[in-house]
């Protein structure tokens, strides 16, 4: 009876061991894990949850822990999440993502200047996306002072257009006097010019950080040539200074910008612009956005016409979202245009406008589509030769481009614009259709 107890003894203490051995192994590691976080509490904690039993199999794999170190960000611990992540980058110190993460949980911990130094490497990164680098080169306070980071870009486009000289749609002008209403034929000057252009464009771009206040300088100079068409030839530089200071997690600033518009080797147009605004970031379904207001000051002159010249006060409304490399921008802008000389045909004039904007990877370029629409109404009658109506102007217009990036810093790209202007009075109709490809230059 003793043999037979011992026999099942040795039985079990074997199977025990057997048992034990099956416990103990280790749960194998997944072949690939999520790049975009769960959106809700409930789902962030549980994809947490589900990584409980890995870290052994996974030891080797730098994605566990820069998973590990993001759902441990998300959820309010960043003392874990720089452990979890800084074991993702001594596996492999060129993850991006996982650098980025990393210098949120230090900067959360109090080590800001290290977060700052992590941050400026990846945006010196040459591999990552032009829409994060942006993003991140605007982000106020995160970078410190550290010089001016400078950028610039050299575009040369060939296409045609359908009406270079902005002309009205009706050749045909009806003229109110007091025999009647009288048609008028336009003179040719006044007719559409169509034909093709060489349209040139250099920008520069400096931005400079100071603790938690950021500068930015903008310039750009266009040039559109048609060897057919000199008269309608334009030219327009636009120049602007961008100044913002962190408040909390948004930020406020300042704004002042310039244009000058030349056609036919004349300034047709001037205009000096102020504004101030105040953002906020905000997590919307999955999306990283900003939103904010602010106001506006401008003074519109017209050199070759003085009576038009005009003081733009208004408002503005602004909300942009990021998901990946994905971004879509909306923006609206409601204000009033009073004229500097109180002769000015139409009296004060009431504006509305709104714009919207969206950015999408497609294959290996971007796609960029960008529709607007606006809308001016006159306070007074316009012109009695004009039949004495207020006049009222709806503006649509459209663009879809694709920019295709043949290295860092040579694209191929095109767009297709199309514009349509509708009024009550026929000579402010007007349309254009413009399709443009070519070649840009960027380096920093």
């Amino acid at each position: 009876m003793r043999g037979w107890q011992r026999l099942l003894g040795a039985v079990l203490l074997g199977g025990g061991v057997v048992l034990g051995a099956i416990a103990a192994s280790p749960v194998p590691c997944p072949g690939a894990f999520p790049v975009i976080p769960p959106t809700t509490l409930q789902a962030r904690q549980q994809a947490l949850a589900d990584l409980t039993g890995l870290e052994e199999s996974c030891r080797n794999r730098a994605d566990f822990f820069a998973w590990q170190g993001t759902l441990l960000l998300l959820l309010q611990h960043p003392q874990e999440a720089a452990n979890a992540l800084e074991k993702a980058l001594m596996l492999d110190p060129e993850l991006a993502g996982a650098q980025l993460d990393y210098a949120q949980a230090l900067a959360q911990l109090g080590e800001r200047d290290a977060a700052k130094n992590l941050t400026l490497t990846v945006l010196g990164r040459p591999d990552i996306p032009q829409t994060l680098h942006d993003w991140l080169a605007n982000q106020p306070g995160l970078q410190g002072e550290q010089g001016w980071q400078t950028s610039w870009t050299v575009q040369s486009m060939l296409g045609h257009e359908t009406n270079f000289n902005s002309a009205p749609s009706s050749n045909l002008v009806t003229l109110t006097l007091l025999g009647g209403n009288v048609p008028v034929t336009l003179s040719q000057s006044m007719r559409p010019e169509a034909g093709f252009a060489l349209l040139n464009t250099g920008a520069v771009e400096g931005v400079r950080q100071w603790a938690d206040s950021q500068l930015t300088l903008e310039a750009d100079v266009t040039d559109r040539t048609s060897q057919n068409h000199a008269d309608s030839n334009l030219q327009w530089v636009d120049g602007l200074a961008l100044w913002s200071h962190r408040l909390g997690e948004g930020s406020a600033g300042g704004q002042a910008s310039t244009t000058r518009l030349w056609m036919g080797g004349q300034v047709l147009y001037e205009e000096n612009t102020s504004k101030l605004f105040v953002d906020h970031p905000l997590s919307w379904g999955g999306l990283e956005c900003r939103y904010g207001t602010g106001g506006e000051y401008s003074l519109r002159d017209y050199p070759t016409d003085p009576v038009l010249n005009g003081v733009y006060t208004g408002m503005e409304l602004g909300m942009g979202c990021q998901k990946g490399e994905s971004m879509v921008t909306f923006t609206g802008m409601w204000g009033v245009d009073q004229p500097q000389n109180p002769i000015r045909l139409g009296g004060d004039q009431s504006r509305d406008d709104f714009s919207v904007t969206a950015t999408h990877p497609l294959g290996p370029g971007m796609l960029i589509v960008l529709g607007q629409w606006s809308r001016l109404s006159d306070q007074e009658a316009y012109s009695p030769l004009l039949g004495g109506v207020t006049r009222g102007i709806i503006r649509r217009g459209g663009r879809v481009e694709y920019d295709y990036p043949l290295n860092p810093h040579w694209t191929v790209l095109g767009y297709l614009d199309t514009l349509s202007q509708d009024s009550n009075i026929s000579l402010f109709t007007v349309s254009n259709q413009a399709i443009y490809f070519g070649l840009r230059w960027a380096g920093k």
